[in-house]
């Protein structure tokens, strides 16, 4: 018999297969309660587990693209403003240019190779 992980209903099918054959020993009146319990508790445990991964990959899917477009800006020859890491705004200083006393050494050295 071949089981199809891929799809959602092949991967129930096999649980309930395998739960079927583990609580076959199990008095008839509480295995299907039990069985149907312990489906319902795997569903919501991996509908968790993807929300917070779908999240994570949100979380690192943007700042792939901030690095890169960072990246592409230094590669360009592009002056990168400050910005203020909880608004992501700019803070330009008063004379209009960049504060380096905030750069990372990193920043840094990048600002010494242009």
């Amino acid at each position: 018999m071949s089981i199809d992980f891929e799809s959602k209903d092949g991967r129930n099918n096999y649980l309930i297969e395998k739960l079927d054959d583990l609580l076959g020993g199990i008095n008839a009146s509480y295995g299907q309660v039990l069985l149907d319990e312990l489906v319902t508790r795997l569903q919501r445990t991996l509908n968790d587990f993807n929300e917070e991964v779908e999240g994570i990959m949100g979380e690192l899917k943007d700042s792939s693209e901030r690095r890169s477009q960072i990246i592409h800006d230094l590669m360009e020859g592009k002056e990168l403003s400050q910005q203020d890491s909880s608004t992501g705004e700019e803070e330009p200083k008063a004379d209009g240019g960049v504060d380096t006393s905030e750069m990372s050494e990193w920043e840094k050295r990048l600002e010494g190779m242009e």
